[in-house]
């Protein structure tokens, strides 16, 4: 009785182990990275940020714009002209055509929130800042 039961346990076992077969697939993880770079922006990827969620913004002279992401990755914005509401506004947020999603390269429109009410900015050039521009750029802040 007891090599029965001996059977019945191991045939139960084995059923419930998986196979682990090697199918010769591996995981790359360097093609993961770079197929997903949003987290690591890398030199060919496009960095993009929310419109939504603006962490910060500073102005350089009348047609350049700074901002944050919460992340902490910094884009220069060039504005196609002179936008004197970005002086009053206490909220930014930002649109592109395809909607929240603000990606390096791109045209979007600033919405810069005033008391007197919302007011858009067009922006011809969206520019994700590289860690040697972040750099120069702390460095020509802190003259």
């Amino acid at each position: 009785m007891k090599p029965m039961l001996f059977l019945a346990a191991a045939a139960a076992m084995s059923s419930a182990v998986p196979a682990s077969a090697d199918n010769g697939q591996r995981f790359d993880h360097a093609a993961q990275i770079n197929a997903y770079s949003n987290v690591l922006p890398r030199d060919h990827a496009r960095a993009c940020f929310d419109g939504r969620f603006i962490a910060g913004a500073n102005r350089s002279g009348p047609n350049i714009l700074y901002v944050q992401s919460p992340k902490g990755a910094i884009f220069r914005l060039r504005m196609a002209s002179n936008c004197p509401a970005l002086d009053d506004a206490h909220k930014l947020t930002m649109r592109s055509n395809g909607g929240d999603l603000i990606c390096s390269g791109d045209p979007a429109e600033t919405v810069a929130w005033t008391a007197a009410g919302s007011r858009r900015c067009y922006v011809n050039e969206v520019h994700w800042l590289n860690p040697d521009e972040r750099l120069a750029l702390a460095t020509a802040v802190g003259r």
